[in-house]
């Protein structure tokens, strides 16, 4: 989890004895696409690579050091235990960027004769350069004759300083629904850090806190870094990618689409425009200690995809621009529609800004959420919404989320077992979401519940757990729901327990009443949670003896059977 970027020395998978490897280099002198990609005579971009008809399955191609302004589309295969490897070159660092350096001629408003300066000391900060054509060649765009099919929406400063956008996104500006904090609507409402495109005109402006020569400024053209597409046995590791302009949509910078046993490991995608990376439509895909971070809306997208697993990856500081969480698009990972059998594993998904942790949206089955630490978001830090095929949420660290810890939305057949769950503004909630929508068959067993409230001056909002319950015995029947085995917390506060959306319970009451948590018990419990850091310092008493459901024990186990809450009890 949170790998630190380690450049690539041995490639852990066995190929045949007579397997191939093939160089890529673009900064060497002799280099071409035309060459035949040995280590004296290298091709020259990884696109050529991507299509080569000369590789064969057990075949390799290294990347050298190097930054490549390209689309990287990989449609080659290898075969089941013999896949086609693309990878960073020992001690390499390869970055492939959607975008392309700003060159030329920038104007100070203070040069420009006949023109008003739209705010105070522009004259000073206020740039401006018309882009040429080549900007806009994408042929994902559409018509750019026309010149409404030309924009603008990332403009970065010395690679990883993204400029803040004035006015209105060509793509995402819905009358009907907004989606995105809209900051100013023209020239005369830059800000510092800022740019405007002016499209009639072709010219960008940007208001600087120096000289353009001073940084190297760049804009999003390509829609893609890095896709997999109709592809199966391939690996991609080791690779940086970033940068990109929005097509429409939803779209990513790299996407594995179509594939089966496609695996992408080790690699940082950062500074998409909208998506990091998406897997879509693939069987048994893998992705593994990856850096999906700093994206404009979601780290990791994923839908209709089958058998495939994300683990030691990290989902942090997503939704840079800023979409609306209410949209529902913005998180560390947004899975939606139809996964089955996902396998979500050993990842942190921390700050993203408005929006939720890890969240499994619509008619996904048989998920398994699995020893996640998941801290700071700006929502719910794991949802599961509307999944009639249910999953288990096990064995998790839940914790500072500014929505509800643990949110179980209109979902059935769904185990939440074995979490610690501290400081959210609520804990383990389990709820109808809209008509036909109850979570029915959900079990909250052998949980840690750590004063999950917000507190204001004469009220406190939230509770520890929240699960849809009635005092009716044939009615809980038909639920199907139940409650046990958990420990709640009592050090200054009393935790409550909520069977609908407002009242709360005692821990004694909800046992009498609802007949449930016989097992469960409350207890002091000490620890600490400060700064994105969290500490359990009570090691003892947290053991509540109860079997461990056949269900779960399939997928996951905890180390002490006995005791309640995660295996983790600190992070970092």
């Amino acid at each position: 989890m949170r790998r630190t970027w380690v450049p690539l020395t041995i490639l852990p998978v066995c190929f045949a004895a007579h397997a191939t490897t093939f160089w890529v280099d673009g900064r060497a002198a002799n280099a071409a696409d035309a060459n035949a990609g040995t280590a004296d005579a290298p091709w020259k971009t990884i696109s050529r690579a991507a299509q080569a008809k000369e590789l064969k399955p057990g075949d390799s191609v290294l990347v050298k050091t190097g930054v490549y302004r390209e689309h990287v589309d990989i449609n080659v295969s290898g075969e089941p235990g013999r896949p086609i490897a693309f990878a960073a070159a020992p001690d390499a660092r390869v970055v492939i960027k959607g975008s392309e350096v700003i060159r030329g001629k920038w104007a100070l408003l203070g040069d420009v004769k006949d023109m008003p300066e739209p705010f105070q000391y522009a004259n000073l900060h206020l740039w401006r350069i018309q882009l040429g054509d080549e900007y806009f060649i994408d042929p994902r765009f559409g018509n750019y004759a026309d010149k409404a099919n030309r924009w603008v929406s990332q403009v970065f400063i010395d690679d990883d300083h993204p400029l803040q956008m004035i006015g209105v996104d060509h793509v995402y500006n819905s009358k009907d629904l907004k989606q995105m904090v809209y900051i100013g609507k023209g020239l005369a409402d830059l800000i510092p850090q800022s740019f405007w495109w002016d499209a009639p005109n072709q010219t960008l402006w940007a208001y600087l806190g120096g000289r353009p020569e001073w940084f190297c400024i760049e804009v999003g053209v390509r829609g893609f870094a890095l896709t997999v597409t109709k592809a199966h046995d391939v690996v991609v590791r080791g690779f940086d990618m970033r940068h990109n302009r929005q097509p429409g949509g939803q779209w990513p910078i790299a996407s594995i689409g179509s594939c089966e046993r496609v695996m992408m490991e080790d690699c940082r995608i950062h500074w998409a425009d909208f998506t990091g990376l998406s897997v879509w439509d693939s069987k048994n895909c893998t992705v593994r200690g990856c850096d999906l971070s700093h994206n404009g809306a979601t780290g990791l997208a994923m839908g209709l995809t089958e058998d495939c697993t994300i683990e030691d990856c990290a989902l942090t500081f997503n939704n840079y621009r800023h979409f609306y969480g209410d949209w529902g698009v913005a998180a560390g990972a947004k899975c939606i529609p139809g996964n089955k059998r996902t396998t979500f594993r050993g990842c942190e998904a921390a700050w993203n800004d408005e929006a939720e942790g890890i969240w499994f949206d619509t008619d996904n089955e048989d998920i398994r959420i699995l020893d996640n630490v998941c801290h700071d978001n700006g929502d719910c830090g794991i949802m599961f919404e509307i999944n009639k095929g249910g999953g288990i949420i096990a064995g998790n660290l839940v914790y500072a989320n500014h929505g509800r810890g643990i949110y179980v939305s209109g979902s059935q057949n769904t185990w939440v077992v074995g979490n610690t769950l501290a400081e959210n503004a609520s804990g383990i909630v389990c709820m109808t979401r809209g008509p036909g929508e109850p979570p029915r068959n959900t079990r909250v067993f052998y949980n840690l519940m750590l004063h999950n409230y917000v507190n204001g001056d004469d009220t406190t909002r939230g509770s520890d757990l929240t699960l849809e319950m009635y005092p009716e015995p044939e009615k809980r029947a038909e639920m199907g729901s139940e409650s046990d085995y958990n420990v709640l917390a009592d050090n200054a506060w009393t935790p409550w327990i909520r069977h609908n959306w407002n009242d709360n319970n005692p821990l004694d009451r909800w046992q009498k009443v609802y007949a449930q948590d016989a097992h469960s018990k409350q207890m002091r419990v000490e620890y600490r949670q400060a700064s994105g850091a969290f500490r359990l310092v009570t090691q003892q008493g947290l053991d509540v003896a109860g079997p461990l459901p056949s269900a779960v024990a399939k997928v996951w186990r905890p180390k002490d059977p006995k005791r309640v809450g995660c295996d983790r009890t600190q992070w970092p």
